[in-house]
């Protein structure tokens, strides 16, 4: 199916520059970006050692459009991240798609996207590479988890859109189908820890969109939502070495998410909630994750105030709770203390997770100051409890704070 896309984005960008006779640098356009940021964290790690202070955080990138013909287009982005353990800043293809014009009119266009397209997802998925598009230094991470970011972020597929002009607004329709893009950053986050075996996604993803804009967009609503299916592949044997019970066997992990989203645009005020629902079903691969079932709920509310056009403040409050049916994961500490108690009567030493892993709630204040049109300094401060946020790669599950603040500095250039 990849292959195929490709022949299809390759022969009908071909086709397309050959039937132009204008110089392609005329008709192509060129933005860049580069931030840098500096964590310190009271306690637990973010982006790296963050409680002795980290600059592990460093995104750059460029990204450029070409016009084939007035229903031809060409987008790309390269991208260099390095983010603590998540990203080693190796250079990837961000998104490359073409924008094929089905039918345009005065109220009405439609059309296709061909190639690594961002997912749907929320009001910010789209454009959280770029810290200038970005609501803070870090967008609520109960709807824009980092620790499964690839994931989240874009497909290789294809997506159908619809944009319709009404008298009171516009409505943006959008469904496609593509492979997200698993890596071991989502073998941390879905099944724990770097077991023997790897996640992959052979399986095509379904994404969606419903978004409308009122007033010019003083006020936006929309609905967005992904169901992907990724791989467990134990391995040869089958039979992946677990220390604890029985070993793990070859499955899926079926995830759906759903994000609703609000948001009001004043010329002084923008408020901004959303609220994301997420099923994960785990199948058939065992061991600690046996026939696991997570419901999960997280949300946020955000208030900004625009002092000048140059000065913004902004104060955001954010939950999440891994499963809704057990508020504050007691239910889920309580269990795990009885199995290592079991486990401690048979010989074997094993810390219980607490908790405090099983949620995430916090208070962010920041601000942002555009000292040039392309310069801006953000910065912001987290008071935390809980850490169901924060991933295993970066952390020992078993020895986490429950309390615990992070403070964020970054200085972002954009061309």
């Amino acid at each position: 199916m990849r292959v195929i896309l490709l022949s299809i984005f390759l022969s009908i960008s071909t086709a397309a520059v050959a039937d132009d006779d204008t110089p392609w640098f005329e008709r192509i356009v060129l933005h860049g970006f580069a931030s840098q940021g500096y964590i310190h964290t009271t306690d637990n790690h973010f982006f790296g050692p963050s409680d002795d202070g980290s600059f592990e955080f460093t995104e750059v990138g460029i990204n450029g459009s070409l016009s084939l013909n007035p229903k031809l287009r060409l987008s790309a982005q390269l991208l260099s991240r390095q983010a603590g353990r998540f990203d080693n800043g190796s250079p990837r293809l961000d998104y490359g798609l073409i924008d094929i014009s089905l039918y345009s009119s005065t109220t009405y266009s439609s059309g296709l996207y061909i190639g690594r397209i961002k997912n749907e997802i929320g009001l910010y998925n789209e454009t959280r590479d770029v810290a200038h598009t970005r609501s803070a230094i870090f967008l609520p991470q109960v709807i824009y988890f980092d620790k499964v970011r690839n994931t989240i972020m874009a497909a290789d597929g294809v997506h159908f859109y619809n944009n319709l002009d009404l008298d009171s607004g516009t409505v943006f329709m959008e469904v496609g189908t593509g492979y997200t893009l698993a890596d071991k950053n989502v073998e941390y986050a879905y099944m724990g820890d770097d077991w023997a075996g790897s996640i992959q996604n052979d399986k095509l993803g379904i994404f969606g969109k419903l978004l409308y804009e009122h007033n010019g967009g003083q006020w936006i609503y929309s609905i967005t939502g992904t169901r992907v299916t990724l791989d467990f592949d134990a391995g040869a044997s089958d039979r992946v070495p677990f220390p604890f019970g029985p070993g793990m066997n070859s499955g899926e992990i079926e995830i759906d998410y759903t994000v609703l989203s609000g948001q009001y645009n004043g010329e002084k005020w923008q408020f901004t909630s959303e609220v994301a629902f997420e099923n994960v079903d785990y199948i058939d691969i065992g061991g600690p994750v046996s026939q696991m079932n997570i419901n999960s709920i997280g949300y946020y509310l955000q208030a900004n105030y625009n002092f000048t056009p140059a000065w913004q403040a902004f104060i955001r409050y954010e939950e999440f709770q891994l499963n809704k049916h057990d508020w504050n994961g007691k239910k889920a500490a309580r269990q795990n203390r009885i199995n290592s108690q079991q486990l401690a009567a048979n010989g074997i030493n094993r810390a219980p997770v607490p908790a405090h892993e099983y949620y995430s709630k916090s208070w962010v204040l920041g601000g942002r100051w555009h000292i040039s049109q392309n310069l801006m300094l953000r910065t912001e401060y987290h008071i935390v409890e809980g850490v169901a946020t924060l991933s295993p790669r970066e952390n020992d599950v078993t020895d986490t704070n429950k309390r615990w603040d992070m403070f964020a500095v970054s200085l972002s250039y954009r061309f």
